[in-house]
């Protein structure tokens, strides 16, 4: 958050003035196509890619006119070599608006190029086909679609963007979800701007330079940032958001030297952002916000003496009483009054709700400024900026506990944060306690699967299955199990199971949040023809299908965002006059560091047979040096759960 006005910057560099008259003399020029472009049917780094981006060139200078300007020219050629990648003829461009406060998109040019009987022809972009689309409070999208395009087009693209945002330049994206085979920033910045560029991805640069030019009166510093062959960005499982992981450049304005007035430091303080959002309006000033909810916590107060109590019935009753609407943000977009009369609000009127009301029962309670995992993390190390936040939720105190709530999920106990909450680290908004909160997961995944089964003469198995969920886990089936109902739900499970029919399931606890979910339910299987053989899946089709680690190389972290416990346990009898003829070695698997650990054992004792399988990771994340390990970890457990035992029937004497 950047607290200082440009008007200051406008009046002290009058006499700067620079405009951006030099175009790369390697740079593709707009609407100058090379045949070789349009004849390509692969690219050789990625046959499997939809589309590759051939170049991609930016270009940002400052200019004064009448105001202070950053200007970006961009520059972008895309091939497109499937049908699957027709999407990037799609082309959508952000920017920023919030008062006085502005980006202008303009000087929007395209062609599509295609080779047809051997000659080129080109289509032009029509501007009266690009239109402005509202995503969110203060961002708006540019669109349009490029025409004309098939396999083997090529799109070229420009435009420019103005804007009035000098503290935070746009960053700069060399990597995409298909591949890049040039990507290049130029920056050219007055000297007085000491700006922090923050590079962030696992691509390395191809050109990284800096040059001074300029005449006596301002020099300006010339930046240039290269990648080639960036490959594509994959989503993959296990990870926040893409973005990041994303190979890309950032700028924020540290301080301005001018001379004859010493160093201006132009970054925000924590200190003076929560001054200002306790003062905000549509923020801290509806925690005062307190007199239609006075005889509910009165009440409250007076059936549960305990601050511990006391928080549980408001953080109850929250939950009972709204319903999120889906929206996140920061600020409130209507009062928590009228949220409250309304019965529904975004995540920040209900947890500025719920702080509110336990600041009025007395306890310590403060909102908590938090970035979703599909927002991406926030550095702590950076100065603060808020538009790196996008949620929020509550603080509180109690007898030295601390406990962090978020109340738009009604399934979750108290402390149990929302899966899209935990990532990394939250900004506590507390005069007398100003830090970062870590948004750990205060439970794990777990899921403990039991089941008892008799096998007779013909190979048929019955019996009864018991699995208890906690943690995520009964977050997770809570949840679909309400959306479908019981009986959809039921269906599905028989259906998951393959050969295995899982019936009449009886489920305890769906409501009750404190508890786990228990649902025990009718097993059976028919006979597969042969009573001299019996082939047996321990696992009853509950077993790890695939290796979620595909690649043989990942340079991003696996983060499973909470702890996991499966235990799987499943006992057998074993029908008269047969014996076993092959059953599974037991095995036990190690992650270095206490990372993650499988067991599978197998017992016997005279015609009971039990398997036990167990899977627990232990720590959410795991770094790319330790992905191998990880990977065979999970290789280990699916050739192990997918080994059957044989049952053979014993010739009589």
């Amino acid at each position: 958050m950047n607290t200082n006005s440009p008007t200051k910057l406008v009046l002290l560099l009058s006499l700067f003035c620079c405009s951006w008259s030099q175009v790369l003399a390697q740079a593709a020029k707009f609407g100058k196509i090379d045949e070789a472009e349009l004849k390509l049917r692969t690219y050789d780094k990625d046959t499997s890619a939809a589309a590759v981006i051939l170049s991609d060139y930016g270009f940002t200078t400052f200019n004064l006119v009448n105001d202070l300007k950053v200007v970006t020219e961009r520059h972008i050629r895309i091939k497109i070599l499937k049908k699957s990648g027709y999407d990037w003829a799609n082309i959508s461009v952000p920017y920023y608006r919030n008062g006085s406060t502005k980006d202008n998109v303009g000087s929007i040019k395209g062609y599509t190029y295609n080779l047809e009987n051997g000659k080129v022809e080109k289509v032009k972009l029509e501007s009266k086909t690009v239109f402005d689309e509202q995503r969110n409070e203060y961002w708006y999208l540019k669109k349009f679609t490029m025409p004309n395009v098939k396999e083997g087009s090529v799109i070229d693209v420009s435009y420019t963007i103005t804007s009035d945002r000098v503290y935070n330049l746009r960053e700069w994206e060399f990597q995409s979800t298909i591949p890049t085979v040039w990507s290049e920033y130029r920056a050219r910045i007055p000297q007085y701007f000491d700006y922090r560029f923050q590079m962030q991805g696992y691509h390395p640069l191809h050109q990284n330079d800096k040059q001074s030019n300029g005449g006596t009166e301002m020099i300006n510093n010339s930046y240039v940032w290269v990648m080639k062959d960036v490959p594509a960005l994959k989503e993959e499982k296990y990870i926040t958001s893409l973005g990041d992981y994303q190979s890309k450049i950032e700028f924020e304005l540290q301080q301005v030297n001018i001379p004859g007035r010493g160093t201006e430091i132009m970054t925000g303080s924590w200190n003076k952002v929560t001054e200002d959002l306790l003062a905000e309006t549509s923020f801290g000033a509806q925690l005062n916000r307190n007199g239609f909810f006075k005889d509910e916590i009165a009440a409250i107060k007076v059936k549960h003496k305990e601050p511990e109590q006391q928080m549980q019935a408001i953080f109850d009753l929250v939950k009972a009483r709204m319903k999120w609407n889906q929206h996140t943000g920061l600020y409130t977009s209507n009062p928590i009054r009228k949220a409250y009369d309304l019965r529904q609000g975004s995540a920040a009127e209900i947890n500025l709700l719920l702080t509110s009301m336990l600041l009025e029962a007395g306890l310590d309670a403060a909102p908590v400024l938090v970035s979703t995992r599909d927002h991406g993390r926030v550095l702590t190390n950076y100065s603060p900026m808020i538009n790196k936040f996008n949620y929020v939720i509550t603080h509180v105190n109690v007898g030295g506990q601390e406990y962090l709530l978020d109340a738009t999920e009604p399934l979750s106990p108290v402390g149990m944060l929302p899966f899209r909450c935990l990532n990394g680290n939250g900004r506590l908004i507390k005069k007398a306690d100003q830090r970062w909160v870590e948004l750990n997961p205060s439970t794990a995944y777990t899921k403990l699967f039991n089941a008892k089964l008799t096998i007779n003469e013909k190979g048929e198995l019955t019996g009864t299955g018991h699995e208890s969920a906690g943690g995520y886990n009964a977050l997770y089936l809570r949840k679909t199990i309400l959306e479908e109902g019981e009986s959809k739900f039921a269906e599905r499970i028989a259906k998951e199971v393959g050969d295995f029919k899982m019936t009449k399931p009886e489920i305890k606890n769906l409501t009750d949040v404190n508890k786990a979910l228990d649902i025990t339910y009718n097993i059976s299987a028919n006979s597969n023809g042969q009573v001299s053989i019996i082939y047996l899946n321990p696992m009853l089709g509950q077993a790890e299908e695939e290796n979620p680690f595909k690649l043989n190389e990942r340079l991003y972290p696996v983060d499973f965002g909470t702890p996991r416990d499966e235990t799987f346990i499943s006992h057998f009898t074993i029908p008269a006059g047969y014996e076993l003829d092959e059953v599974p070695k037991s095995l036990v698997v190690n992650l270095p560091e206490k990372g993650g650990r499988f067991m599978y054992v197998v017992k016997q004792e005279g015609s009971s047979l039990q398997v036990m399988s167990k899977v627990s990771i232990t720590k959410p994340v795991f770094f790319a040096p330790e992905y191998a390990l990880l990977k065979e970890f999970y290789n280990q457990i699916i050739a192990k759960q997918a080994e059957q035992i044989v049952l053979k029937k014993v010739a009589a004497n």
